[in-house]
């Protein structure tokens, strides 16, 4: 995944037109992606992602051309999470284990591992360099690594 695209992407350019077609295709490419790392990092936002794409419908105008829209969507629902979930919320053991890190090492991990992004894509989207987002990673991964459950 890159950072910034060569040319606009069409449908980012049709949306900032406010194309309903571009609108979704962009729903239908991204969408997946956010809601499985809504549902480990917040799952209360799962609920009201139609809001976060009003708020990235809104946001998209202040973005300049060439971003890649999954970063710039990723920045606009982590923007918009509201609080951290409790490990035992989640039946799902994976998921626990990766609310159970810090805030930030649960975000690289679930940016990394989730929604597949690469270390720079993750500095992208969290504002960190890509050595730190690199530590995080490494530092969560080891803290799944040696706990027993």
């Amino acid at each position: 995944m890159a950072l910034t695209l060569e040319m606009e992407d069409p449908a980012v350019a049709g949306a900032r037109r406010g194309d309903p077609l571009a609108w979704a295709e962009l729903y239908e490419r991204f969408h997946p992606v956010l809601e499985r790392y809504l549902e480990v990092v917040d799952p209360e936002a799962v609920t009201e992602m139609d809001l976060m794409w009003e708020r990235a419908a809104r946001a998209l105008a202040g973005q300049p051309e060439g971003i890649d829209p999954l970063i710039w969507l990723l920045r606009v629902a982590r923007d918009g999470k509201v609080e951290r979930p409790a490990p035992e919320a989640s039946d799902d053991p994976a998921v626990a284990a990766i609310r159970s890190l810090s805030p930030a090492q649960m975000d690289v991990v679930a940016l990394r591992v989730v929604a597949g992004l690469d270390e720079r894509d993750v500095a992208a989207v969290v504002g960190r360099p890509v050595d730190r987002v690199r530590a995080l990673g490494h530092q969560g991964l080891a803290t799944l690594m040696r706990d027993p459950e």
